[in-house]
Order: C-alpha cells, then structure tokens, then sequence
C-alpha cells in the first residue's frame, strides 16, 4: 500500500494511529448496537426466535432463527448477513430488520454473526459465510427447519456483498439472492460522485478504512470473493432482487451488477431507495418512507421462496 505523509509521522513519532481500526472498531461497535434499537420501527410479532450456533472453520459462530407465525418445517429460509464494513454490525444491529423480514416475508430467517476485522481479516468472514450456508444446506437443515429446495441469502451493505459472493460460489443450491446497498467491489473507491453522497453513513474515506481493515493487502480486493462485481461468469445465477440507495457513493456498483446479471440471463429485479441514505433498512424509525421498502423487499423474497 501506498506510504502517505500521515503514516510516515505515526511511525517516525511511534505514535498510535486513531484512525486504526483495531482502536475504533470496539467503541464503533458499541455505539451501533446501542443506538440500534431506536432507529428502527417495531417489527410484526414473530412465532419465535432462538439464538443457536453455526459450526465454522474456527469454531461455532453465534446465529439467530426468526421464525414466522404460521411456519411449519421444511420450510424455505433465508441467511441473513448483516452490514458494517466487515468491522461493525452484529445479531443484535440487525435484530429489528431480520424481525420484519422474517414476518413480513413468511420466510425463515436464520442471521449469522461472522467474524469481522480487524481481528479477523479476509478471508475469514468469507470461510463463515460458505460454512454457515453449507450446513444450513446439509445437516443444519433439520435443526433450522429449512427446506433445502428453497434457500436464499439476503445481506446489506457488505453483508451484501457477502451475498453475491455465496451466490457465485453455490449457485447451484440457491434460489434468490435479496442484495441490499450492496458493497460489490473494494478496487475502485475513487470515481466522480455527486458530493451529496458523501458523509451520508458511508464515504471514501471510509472504504479506505474497510480496506485498511479487512482487506488489508491492496491487491487482494481483486479477489472476487473480495469484490464480486468483477467476477466474469455470472451464467446460472439465483434470481436477485437488488435494492439501493440514491445517496450512496456504491450506487453505481449496484446497477452495473444489475446490468450484468440481466446481460447473463439472470432476472434481477431493481428498486431505488430515491432521495435515501446507505444504510435506510436500519432506519426505518427515523426516515419517512423506509418501512414500505423493507415491507417490499420482504414481499420479493416470500414470493421467490414459495411452492
């Protein structure tokens, strides 16, 4: 990566750097799961919702079933992976919004919680994705009540780019992928931008730090499990239903992974969040207009889902 003049004066002075995400990333944690609660609406009632674990390649990762009113097993279930620049965002972030996909949806909601960075830098939320996923496809389905026949993953932000990763790798195993804002690639973090998108929850700045973080190797954002919209065969995809936002600089990325799974037969549904932030899933308390995209949104992946 390259030497700036900042990182030359943190280590002539050894000095910490407070931009370092091993020093943010605790208290940027904390401050969402406590704000969290008080920026979504309340979601419908729920039959049920049971915290359990998700075998991975570094051991069990904490996971949360919603379970609909009225869902009886095999059932169809989406794995939800949440957003927060693969350093933020947990089970409890994303709570609200899994709540109202699950009830709104009919569908089974299984959440996981894969490790982030910079603890755990790429590929390690990667490997729990295809983990958690294959034993939701296998052995786990029995435990979820999921049908394997009917499975989706669902994820915002960078969980949406999870999303589209597990959907090239296991394309063959998935119906619907719901890619939410979705942060596709890591390589360019620099085009022309209205300067309106800038500062609304997500920035350059702050891709610059994801990549400090999680990627931490430059050239590895162009690995497409690191950035899936540079991924050349895009044939035999899951149907997607991919939904953005107007003032988010990934906005473009968002149309051409669109353009580029209409190109490669695949049925992509598209819908813009118009005059709305990055991050308005998790906003639907503050921001006029929000709930009745997530309500729709939810509605999309019911209806991929069913018999």
């Amino acid at each position: 990566m390259e030497t700036t003049p900042w990182a030359e004066a943190l280590a002539k002075y050894k000095l910490p750097d407070p931009l370092d995400p091993a020093h943010t990333a605790p208290g940027m944690r904390d401050a969402l799961r406590r704000a969290a609660p008080h920026l979504d609406a309340k979601a419908p009632p729920l039959e049920e919702v049971r915290d359990l674990s998700v075998p991975g390649p570094a051991g069990e990762r904490p996971a949360r079933l919603y379970i609909p009113q009225g869902s009886s097993a095999p059932a169809p279930t989406v794995l939800f992976l949440h957003g927060g620049g693969y350093v933020i965002g947990d089970l409890d972030t994303h709570d609200p919004l899994c709540r109202r996909l699950a009830a709104i949806s009919g569908v089974r909601v299984l959440a996981l919680d894969y490790r982030l960075a910079p603890e755990h830098a790429f590929p390690a939320a990667v490997e729990d994705v295809l983990a958690g996923f294959d034993w939701l496809a296998g052995e786990g389905a029995e435990t979820v009540g999921a049908d394997p026949q009917r499975l989706a993953v669902a994820g915002d932000s960078a969980g949406g780019g999870l999303a589209a990763m597990l959907g090239q790798q296991r394309r063959d195993r998935l119906r619907f992928q719901l890619l939410i804002y979705p942060l596709l690639q890591l390589v360019e973090r620099r085009k022309a931008k209205l300067k309106a998108t800038e500062g609304h929850l997500l920035s350059a700045f702050t891709l610059d730090q994801i990549v400090r973080a999680y990627v931490v190797e430059e050239e590895r954002a162009h690995d497409t499990r690191v950035s899936p919209l540079l991924e050349n065969d895009l044939a035999g995809l899951p149907d997607a239903a991919i939904f953005a936002a107007e003032l988010d600089p990934l906005l473009d990325e968002g149309q051409a992974y669109r353009d580029r799974l209409h190109a490669a037969g695949v049925d992509a549904q598209y819908t813009l969040g118009r005059a709305l932030p990055h991050g308005y899933f998790n906003l639907t308390a503050v921001l006029p207009g929000t709930k009745a995209l997530v309500n729709q949104a939810a509605l999309a992946l019911g209806d991929a889902l069913r018999e």
